[in-house]
């Protein structure tokens, strides 16, 4: 029974204090208004305006799951586009969340 009571104990202190092994980025202030307005301005052309605005959260939720901090920075901060390897990387987390007409 110690023996149990110890495991737990490690088992709780583990888990308070290890990082997570994924965690998800953040956007610079003001770059998440900006990816979400420019995204529902492009998908509103090709679906109604609820359906790309469920699309476009749908994204940002995807993308800030997938790429750090330093790379939504990159991207905000990207006055000649966006790197085409991180463009891809967005693109793919993204995929599910694409509009139907």
């Amino acid at each position: 029974m110690r023996l149990q009571s110890l495991f737990l104990s490690l088992a709780a202190c583990a888990a308070i204090t290890l990082p997570p092994l994924a965690s998800a980025g953040e956007w610079p202030a003001g770059a998440q208004t900006q990816f979400l307005s420019q995204c529902e301005k492009s998908a509103g052309e090709h679906a109604t305006a609820d359906k790309a605005k469920a699309a476009c959260e749908c994204s940002d939720k995807a993308i800030t799951a997938k790429l750090s901090t330093a790379e939504l920075k990159q991207v905000a901060d990207s006055s000649n586009g966006v790197p085409a390897a991180l463009q891809k990387k967005m693109m793919d987390a993204a995929a599910s969340c694409r509009t139907k007409n």
